[in-house]
C-alpha cells in the first residue's frame, strides 16, 4: 500500500474548495473576508489551473515561463480576486498554475507576496493536495454527493457544505483567528 506524502501545515491558511463552478466558493470566501478583515489584515488568494487571456487591471508579479503566473489586484471588480478587495481584503492575488507547478508557485507566493505570514483566505480546488490548511471548507454539489465518490481533497475537508444552500453567518460563527492561526470552534 502506497502512503500519502506528509502535507505541510499552514495555520494561517483557510481554504475554500468546491466541486465545480457556481457552488458558492467566492460567496463564502468574500463573506469570510468581510467579517475577519474588520479585525485584522486578510489576504485573498484565488488559484486557478486555467490561463486567462485578459487579467484585467491586475499587475503581474511574476511570470515563470510555462509554470505559473501571479497577479496582484489593486481595484475591486467582478472577478473573484477583485471581489476579495471589495469585501475588505488588505491584498488580493490571482495565481494561474497547473497541478505540476502548484508547490513551486505556492512557495513563491509565500516568500514574496506574504512574507509576514498574514491570514490568507484561499479559493482553490488543488491546494489541499499539497498543504494542510488550518481549516478546509469544501462546497459539494448534489451530483458529487449522489455519486458516492469521496475525492481525496473532499476527505481532507474539515467541513462540507451543500452547494448554494448554506448560511455563511453560521459558518463564520464557528471560526476564529488568533496568534496561532485559524481555529475551528464547535466542530
Amino acid at each position: 500500500m502506497k502512503s500519502e506524502p506528509a502535507s505541510r501545515y499552514f495555520r494561517n491558511y483557510l481554504l475554500v474548495s468546491g466541486s465545480g463552478k457556481k457552488v458558492g466558493k467566492t460567496y463564502l470566501a468574500t463573506a469570510l473576508i468581510r467579517k475577519f478583515s474588520l479585525q485584522f489584515p486578510v489576504i485573498g488568494l484565488k488559484i486557478s489551473p486555467h490561463i486567462h487571456d485578459d487579467p484585467g487591471d491586475a499587475v503581474l508579479i511574476t511570470h515563470e515561463e510555462n509554470r505559473f503566473r501571479i497577479y496582484r489586484e489593486y481595484a475591486p471588480h467582478r472577478k473573484n480576486s477583485g471581489q476579495y478587495l471589495e469585501a475588505g481584503a488588505s491584498k488580493s492575488f490571482f495565481m494561474e498554475t497547473g497541478d505540476e507547478n502548484l508547490a513551486e508557485a505556492f512557495d513563491f507566493f509565500n516568500r514574496h507576496c506574504n512574507p509576514e505570514n498574514r491570514a490568507v483566505i484561499c479559493e482553490s480546488g488543488a491546494l489541499g493536495s499539497i498543504i494542510r490548511p488550518a481549516i478546509h471548507i469544501h462546497i459539494s454539489d448534489m451530483q458529487e454527493a449522489r455519486s458516492g465518490k469521496n475525492p481525496v481533497w473532499q476527505k481532507k475537508a474539515d467541513l462540507i457544505l451543500p452547494a448554494r444552500d448554506f448560511d455563511p453567518a453560521k459558518v463564520i460563527s464557528r471560526i476564529s483567528f488568533d496568534e496561532r492561526g485559524w481555529t475551528p470552534t464547535g466542530w
